[in-house]
């Protein structure tokens, strides 16, 4: 694969430039995240009206706990393994051995202090649910070296049947079926469990790689040259972790397990179309720009588009999820969920920056940055935790608030931090979201005047595609109105198509 391809539209056309690769890859990853995105919310509808709101704080509190294990037991192998420049037999054999010894070891740490750790985030002393969660710490981590090859590889179509194949088999329809029998919080344990363990089979029979330990020389050489990245990759990680789960141990420590039940049901659903749109963008353009890693002037090109299109998708949707909030948690939660409406619309104001930054971290990561990224990632933590603390006076309300200016402030030292590789980045990307902000005004005009007047007097199922009709219609057309602003961007498209 020849170095000089990138995201650029304006490779030549006789290339099988990266473009084309990206863009299948974007399709697949999109493609996977839609279905896994349905999958979430059919068990959101279902779960919700199975397990009470506490049983959903007791899970998510215990979920907090085991996502930081689960973090320090794969010590930035998987992404190691993505942006190395050489990878050869010896280094997959060595981080699958690696991966594995860790996973192993921090669960059997998991368990022994789950009676001292439980209660700092609202479980008693004696409940089982670490315990049992140390299971996803050793499966996460035998599979950490397929699923790093797969993304490697560009086999997004592969990574999306993993996904799938493991939420639908393993979380879906384990956590469902152990609700509807009276299994409580941990019908939601025991789906994570054999959630993890389909990932862990599917992503080893797509790549079947090599797992057997090498001379020990040869395993210290690989682990020294993946350490290097991966150990700092973990720092910020580990920030990254604090960053996203400070709100949740605020509200679990501060206000309990119930209230944590309603602010994680309302962060979840903003969730959804962040990782359905900036996610699956970070899983392709990670791999993508660490093939062109060297090459600045094709890196800032491709940011800049993927800032832009990022806008394009998450201005409008911003938009109707806010308008939208009530019907949203009406369909898919049901009664005695109503408190999650206004931290909803609080997290939807923030979509796009919720979503951009994920593109700042694939430069950071794509470049080898992650020091500097790790930094950040901690002053990110820290905004958190401050903001969500001093939110918490006012409730669950309170810290979505905390939370959200935390996340703006983020995005943009991210932006800044991006701006390193190119002078003049910042107000390129700032100029790319100001093209989509009259998407977002349109829809506005469109959709709040027809939610208004429908709410009250029509199923709550009907407002929602009425508005939405409304809202993709007026996009549509000025976006076709105004398409000679988003010229890069359409040429990026239809380049892909052809890739």
């Amino acid at each position: 694969m020849s170095r000089t391809t990138d995201l650029d539209p304006s490779a030549g056309p006789g290339q099988r430039s990266l473009t084309g690769q990206a863009f299948r890859g974007m399709s697949w990853s999109f493609l996977g995240a839609m279905g896994q995105a349905v999958l979430q919310f059919v068990a959101i509808a279902v779960l919700s009206r199975l397990v009470t709101v506490q049983e959903f704080g007791t899970a998510a509190a215990a979920t907090v706990v085991t996502g930081l294990a689960v973090m320090l037991s794969q010590l930035g192998i998987g992404a190691a393994v993505v942006q190395a420049r050489r990878l050869e037999r010896d280094d997959i054999s060595s981080a699958f051995v690696l991966a594995s010894a860790l996973g192993f070891v921090l669960a059997a740490v998991l368990i022994a202090l789950a009676p001292l750790i439980g209660p700092l985030v609202g479980l008693s002393a004696d409940a089982s649910y670490l315990q049992l969660l140390s299971i996803v710490l050793v499966l996460g981590a035998m599979s950490v070296v397929a699923q790093g090859l797969l993304q490697r590889q560009l086999r997004f179509r592969a990574l999306a049947l993993v996904d799938l194949l493991s939420y639908a088999i393993g979380y879906l329809g384990t956590a469902v079926t152990l609700a509807v029998a009276g299994f409580g919080a941990a019908s939601l344990i025991w789906g994570q469990i054999v959630q993890a363990a389909v990932a862990a089979v599917v992503s080893y029979a797509l790549v079947r790689h090599e797992v057997r330990p090498r001379r020990p020389s040869a395993m210290l050489a690989s682990a020294r040259r993946l350490l290097g990245f991966g150990s700092a990759y973990s720092v910020a990680q580990l920030g990254n972790w604090t960053a996203n789960n400070g709100d949740n141990l605020v509200v679990a420590s501060l206000l309990g397990p119930a209230p944590l039940g309603i602010y994680a049901r309302a962060y979840q659903l903003l969730v959804q179309p962040a990782n359905l749109i900036g996610s699956v963008a970070d899983k392709v353009l990670f791999p993508t720009m660490s093939r062109i890693q060297d090459d600045h002037a094709r890196l800032s090109r491709a940011y800049v588009t993927a800032n832009s299109l990022i806008a394009m998708l998450t201005m409008p949707a911003g938009v109707l999820l806010f308008v939208l909030a009530p019907e949203v948690v009406a369909i898919l939660l049901g009664p005695g969920w109503e408190a999650v409406v206004l931290p909803l619309q609080i997290f939807a104001v923030v979509l796009l920056p919720r979503t951009a930054y994920k593109i700042s971290g694939s430069l950071t990561r794509a470049t080898g940055a992650v020091v500097g990224g790790a930094l950040r990632q901690w002053i990110y933590a820290g905004l958190v935790v401050v903001g969500c603390a001093v939110g918490s006076r006012w409730g669950i309300n309170g810290v979505a608030v905390g939370a959200s200016l935390a996340i703006v402030l983020h995005t943009a030292i991210m932006l800044k931090f991006s701006a390193r590789i190119q002078r003049g980045l910042v107000a390129r990307v700032l100029v790319a979201y100001a093209k989509s902000l009259p998407l977002a005004l349109v829809v506005a005009a469109a959709c709040w005047p027809l939610a208004s007047w429908l709410r009250g007097t029509t199923p709550a199922a009907l407002v929602g595609l009425a508005t939405v009709a409304a809202g993709v219609s007026a996009a549509a057309l000025t976006l076709l109105l105004t398409r000679r602003f988003f010229g890069e961007e359409i040429a990026l498209l239809r380049r892909g198509r052809r890739g």
